[in-house]
């Protein structure tokens, strides 16, 4: 068989198929392999005399930087280290160029890090100041989008999806501004209030998610404007996207999020700064559009401080004595978290990460829902992770060790009612992202002390790229 018989016959069997996909095809009498795509994302990694496939970069980034996107409905034909790309439908040539990725091959190695995870979480101190160095005009862009707009929605998934809820309380707080967030597999219940005038920001760290994706190109099609903030430039989630902020954090390796998780907290907080600026002029256009840059670099001044502190608690001295209370818990089967404002999502990203390498059963809900349910389950010895030390939340850990529970404080200052104490920075309305920290470590080492690699849990992939 030919190559242009092979090719026909491809176009022909994806003319049968319904929904999303991303095939490759090899057939017996022809050398080489073809690629299709619709829907789910196909990458090609360009290197010399070798090309690679996959549904994201970090697959191939240790043999290059180079890579093409496939976009829906197209193919190609890879042979001797030549790509040549066709319409699905129609079968014309498709032109391409090749895209560098701003990332370093270093960062998809360990280096001096037994894992990619602590590497990641150690990583942090400079990830946070990376994710802010964007140029005021681009926030205040994306805030202008917003404000053109009436009604927002978050889109995301798993721990992006806890961001998103911590934007959710930095956009209250600091703008006045109510944005909805809703999981993206449970956003289309919602998609019936999406119509011109609604804004979707999407938070994705691989920019190729697949339920993301499906809201978006949904979205777009009913005029919805999209904000993106993805970890990749030329993902498929901000060549959607109307307006791009991206959190800059690198490659990360590891299957759970924790470098990223962070950076994008970070975006979102610099973005609720400036909403709240142009939220300002709105009501009053007499004022100085200086007033923006002076609101973002205001935000970005408590970033710097949060970042230089994250850079002092990361330190082997706070890693050891993580490890150390990890010891103490590791033999609990189950353990609950709880937090009061932006440390609730935090409280439930902390489950995430615990769940995700360790397998045990963490629990997180909000510290005022204590007596409506979960405090029945409090027993002799059960871990508590106790986020922040406001004097409500102090008297939910209080209710908690009357019930027997190890109570582990995280927060800037100790309460007597701890057993344990892993002291975070006061950040100035950025608390939620130093509290995760030490979490991320905590997780880190309770999957070591297990004998399990945090990088690779089980039945988990790094980018979802299919329903």
């Amino acid at each position: 068989m030919r190559v242009e018989e092979a090719s026909k016959a491809i176009r022909k069997a994806a003319e049968l198929i319904e929904g999303r996909f991303a095939i490759l095809v090899m057939m017996d009498g022809v050398e080489g392999i073809f690629a299709a795509r619709r829907g789910s994302p196909l990458i090609l990694g360009r290197g010399e005399d070798e090309t690679f496939i996959a549904s994201d970069i970090p697959a191939f980034l240790e043999r290059t930087k180079v890579v093409n996107y496939l976009d829906d409905d197209e193919m190609v034909y890879i042979h001797g280290g030549e790509a040549h790309f066709a319409h699905l439908k129609t079968g014309a040539t498709v032109e391409k160029r090749n895209i560098e990725v701003p990332w370093e091959i270093e960062e998809a190695e360990k280096g001096e890090f037994d894992h990619f995870m602590i590497k990641e979480i150690f990583e942090q101190k400079d990830t946070i100041a990376r994710a802010i160095n964007h140029d005021n005009e681009q926030f205040q862009k994306a805030a202008q989008l917003l404000n053109e707009t009436n009604g927002a929605y978050f889109v995301s998934c798993g721990t992006a999806h806890k961001v998103a809820m911590v934007a959710e309380y930095f956009f209250a707080d600091i703008s006045g501004r109510k944005i909805n967030v809703v999981a993206a597999s449970e956003m289309p219940s919602f998609e019936k209030f999406v119509h011109e005038n609604t804004a979707i920001i999407a938070i994705s760290q691989s920019g190729e998610t697949a339920d993301v994706l499906e809201i978006l190109e949904r979205g777009k099609k009913k005029g919805a404007k999209v904000l993106a903030i993805t970890n990749v430039e030329t993902s498929s989630v901000a060549r959607l996207a109307d307006v791009h902020l991206p959190i800059c954090a690198g490659v990360e390796k590891a299957v759970a999020s924790t470098k990223a998780a962070t950076a994008q907290m970070a975006v979102c907080f610099l973005l609720a700064h400036a909403d709240a600026a142009i939220r300002r002029r709105k009501k009053d256009p007499t004022l100085s559009l200086d007033i923006v840059a002076q609101s973002i670099n205001e935000g970005r001044e408590i970033l710097r401080t949060t970042a230089s502190s994250i850079n002092d608690m990361l330190n082997p001295r706070y890693e050891e004595y993580v490890k150390e209370v990890a010891e103490k818990i590791v033999d609990r089967s189950s353990l609950f978290i709880i937090g009061r404002g932006s440390l609730y999502p935090i409280a439930l990203e902390a489950s995430i990460k615990i769940q995700e390498v360790s397998y045990i059963n963490a629990v997180g809900f909000a510290a005022g829902e204590l007596k409506h349910g979960p405090i029945a389950l409090i027993e002799k010895r059960v871990p508590c992770l106790v986020l922040g030390d406001d004097q409500e939340t102090v008297s939910n850990a209080m209710e908690l060790k009357a019930r027997g529970a190890r109570i582990i404080g995280i927060s800037p200052t100790k309460a007597d009612v701890f057993d344990e104490w892993l002291k975070v920075p006061d950040c100035d309305g950025a608390q939620a992202i130093a509290s995760i920290i030490p979490v991320q470590i905590l997780a880190y080492h309770l999957a070591l002390l297990k004998g399990l690699d945090p990088d690779m849990p089980r039945n988990l992939a790094k980018s979802v790229t299919v329903k």
